[in-house]
């Protein structure tokens, strides 16, 4: 970090200070979100640029600088400002999420599975988001998409979408650099900087690196988890010569960390891999009690564990501490060609991302199961359009095609019970556990091709009829190859239940599918104030492979899920006699079909494993509402979400119905900004998230957390006597509240359940400069 943070503050100096005389006179450009009469939010959840006000659809929209104003830096602190969305752990690491809307929700996200809550950077999907929270800086706007999206973007999600868009290059020259010091050993420095180089072509340079003091100790070795150790870095360039519009955006992202920790929480002595142990000693084996280590693991403080590993022995089948190290980095570009009334759209994306997390999964000295997940995936996406306006400017289209590829490995090694697999082997204690370690995972290949239109007919000022079609071809390749390596014994048994032989330990699995997916809304406004809408859609998510197989069984492909959704809303904006007031309030209710959900399990070797099946029949219902009072330099929104989930066919023994989500989700952001005569521009502001209680997993009752409140609190003043120097003091959980955001919930599977807990207090204090 040190020599990227040097380098990033010796370029923006050198810059900032070779063109200060241009920018003492240059106004900051305009954030190009905000509409210039009406202040409305302009979003692009229709692939075009509207006013918030008018599109039909629920959307929660939030400008770059109201981010920074509430402190919402990364993706988790979203949900301050986003209460309809849900972040959660994608499996057992906090920099790797899962997004969850209207009930949906991916718990861990492999090769060859969809999430049906996407994120875009930039209009591109990111299909896998390890280190994408790591990018949320010099933003234009985050708009969170409520619902089915099958029609207009790149894959079809069936919950919805997280379009994020940064700052584009400007014809002004400006800069900013910001540093921040706080609790846990907090470092962080961003800067940016723009500048024109001809009046046609621009560029912006922007970066982030970050170090923090992980807020978990293993009071074994005094070694700290759940730390921050990211650069980050996004270079844009504009080329706009003529009525040509083209950005290229390169962005690079570096995470190597402690990893996190996981909080040993629950254990069934009575279950069979548990019980092991219990008997092992019965027979004179010195081998660890786990039980007697989850109950010693209640007595420490709230943030201490005594995980007791990379120490060596024969039962350390790694011989090293936990770690993460993500690596992702991308290319993207978007060009737009006016042709008269018309427009052609090219948007071009290319992302590589290398992943390797090792984590003790148990968090006790005893060793039940090591992980070494490992993911190395390339994606390219190519997507044509054409839009415009005819029939006398009454037909608003986008016709396009698109095309994806997503191909690489993904897998992970394990140890598991080490002294449970020797013994039962036949062999003393001393025999190395690595003989044991396990393979599994392999290679998958995902291909999409899709073609689309969609439009907005108005038959008056008030009237309006919009409606989309897609068809979507993909095919999916999976190739596997579990096995014992040290032991040269293959793990893919055949439906006999025979282990292949192990030079012959392949095994691999390909289909295709097929969908028509289409919406259709009719939009009336009875005056500029005033939205309402009824609509329908129809979405369709991929089916594919569980690269986690063991089996011909469990090769099997899942099924693609389907939803029809249905969906009311009004907006209505009230003129206060000064203060404005806007509201937006949508009900949905949604019939979903084979819904893809991920199960853990036991193979025939007694390897817990992970794969992805179907629930035959759900509905999935409720409600978002959002208010937003602005009364001069006062701003206070009000959001609240209501979803549930009735399982109609198929709910499996002991399931819980909405995972991953609250049923009640609340949001209050109150900002208050002045510019002070001689002084500077103050801004306050504080947000409060609530969330209901939440079950973490789909069947484990020791999964479930508790309803928790977070209180956020930032105040700062800008631009201090006119030169461009600010300050601030920021504390987020303020009241320090202990809640989880995700679990490996293996408790009926392998006996135990542990935790990975969201962030503590913390608060600092930052300085900045902007020119």
């Amino acid at each position: 970090m040190k020599r990227f943070g040097l380098l990033l503050f010796a370029s923006i100096q050198a810059i900032g200070l070779s063109s200060i005389a241009h920018a003492q006179d240059a106004a900051p450009a305009p954030e190009q979100t905000s509409a210039p009469a009406s202040g409305d939010i302009v979003v692009t959840a229709r692939r075009r640029a509207e006013s918030l006000q008018n599109v039909p659809i629920s959307i929660t929209a939030v400008s770059g600088s109201k981010l920074v104003d509430a402190g919402a830096t990364d993706i988790g602190s979203l949900q301050a400002v986003a209460p309809a969305l849900n972040v959660t752990t994608s499996g057992t690491s906090r920099n790797v999420f899962s997004l969850s809307l209207r009930g949906q929700r991916t718990n861990e996200s492999q090769l060859l599975t969809d999430a049906p809550v996407g994120a875009y950077f930039a209009e591109v999907l990111q299909a896998r988001t390890a280190g994408f929270g790591f990018s949320l800086y010099d933003l234009q706007s985050v708009q969170v998409l409520k619902g089915v999206q099958g029609t207009l973007f790149g894959r079809n999600m069936t919950g919805g979408a997280v379009l994020v868009e940064p700052n584009r290059p400007t014809d002004k020259v400006e800069g900013e650099l910001r540093g921040q010091i706080g609790n846990y050993r907090l470092r962080d420095l961003y800067g940016m900087v723009n500048l024109p180089i001809t009046d046609w072509a621009a560029v912006r340079v922007a970066g982030k690196t970050r170090e923090r003091k992980g807020f978990t100790t293993d009071i074994s070795d005094g070694r700290d988890y759940d730390d921050q150790n990211f650069d980050s870095f996004r270079a844009s360039l504009l080329l706009n010569p003529g009525d040509i519009e083209s950005i290229t955006i390169f962005d690079w992202v570096r995470s190597k960390t402690h990893g996190s920790a996981l909080y040993p929480t629950a254990i069934d002595p009575t279950a069979p891999a548990i019980a092991g142990y219990a008997a092992l000693r019965g027979f004179g084996f010195p081998v660890p009690d786990p039980v007697a280590q989850f109950a010693r693991q209640q007595t420490f403080g709230r943030q201490q564990i005594d995980q007791g590993l990379g120490d060596g022995g024969n039962l350390d089948a790694y011989g090293r501490k936990p770690s993460e190290f993500i690596k992702n980095y991308g290319i993207s570009n978007r060009t737009s060609i006016p042709i008269g009334d018309l427009t052609i759209k090219n948007v071009f994306g290319y992302r590589k991302l290398n992943t390797n997390t090792f984590q003790d999964l148990d968090g006790v000295p005893a060793i039940l199961i090591q992980s070494n997940q490992f993911k190395r995936i390339q994606q390219f996406s190519e997507e044509l359009q054409l839009q415009g306006d005819i029939l006398d400017n009454k037909l608003t289209f986008v016709a396009g095609a698109y095309y994806f590829l997503e191909k690489g490995s993904d897998g992970s090694t394990s140890q598991q019970f080490p002294e449970l697999a020797i013994v039962g082997s036949g062999l003393p204690l001393s025999t190395p556990a690595i003989l044991f370690r396990n393979q599994l995972g392999g290679t998958g290949r995902a291909e999409a091709i899709a073609g689309y239109l969609a439009g907005t007919y108005r038959f008056s000022d008030k009237l309006q009829l919009s409606a989309g079609l897609r068809y979507t071809d993909d095919k999916r390749r999976a190739t596997v190859s579990p096995s014992l390596p040290a032991l040269g014994v293959c793990l893919f048994r055949d439906p006999s239940g025979t282990p292949l032989p192990f030079n012959a330990c392949s095994r691999t699995n390909s289909r295709s599918w097929n969908a028509l997916t289409w919406d259709v809304t009719l939009q009336y406004q009875p005056t500029e104030d005033i939205t309402a809408y009824v609509s329908t859609r129809k979405g369709f998510r991929a089916g594919g492979f569980s690269l986690r197989a063991t089996s011909d069984a469990e090769l099997a492909p899942f099924n693609p899920e389907n939803v029809q959704e249905y969906e009311v809303g009004l907006k209505n904006r009230f003129d206060l006699g000064g203060p404005t007031l806007s509201t937006a309030l949508a009900l949905f209710y949604q019939d979903y079909k084979n819904v893809q959900k991920q199960t853990s399990g036991i193979d025939a070797a007694g390897n817990v494993t992970t794969i992805i099946e179907n629930t035959a029949a759900q509905k999935n219902y409720g409600g978002e509402f959002d208010a937003t009072l602005t009364s001069g330099p006062f701003n206070v929104t009000l959001a609240y979400a209501y979803v549930n989930v009735d399982i109609t066919k198929g709910r499996q023994q002991f399931e819980y119905e909405l995972v991953g989500a609250s049923k009640h989700q609340l949001g209050l952001n109150a900002n208050y900004t002045s510019t002070i005569q001689e002084v500077g521009d103050l801004s306050l502001n504080a947000s409060l998230a609530y969330r209901s209680g939440v079950w973490l997993d789909k069947n484990d009752e020791q999964g479930r957390q508790k309803a928790y409140a977070l209180v956020n609190l930032r105040a700062g003043i800008d631009n201090i006597g006119g030169t461009g120097l600010g300050v601030a003091a920021f504390a987020n959980n303020v009241t320090n509240k202990w809640y989880r955001v995700g679990v490996i919930g293996i408790y009926r599977e392998a006996g135990y359940l542990s935790s990975t807990f969201g962030e503590p207090r913390t608060y600092g204090m930052e300085v900045s400069y902007k020119f």
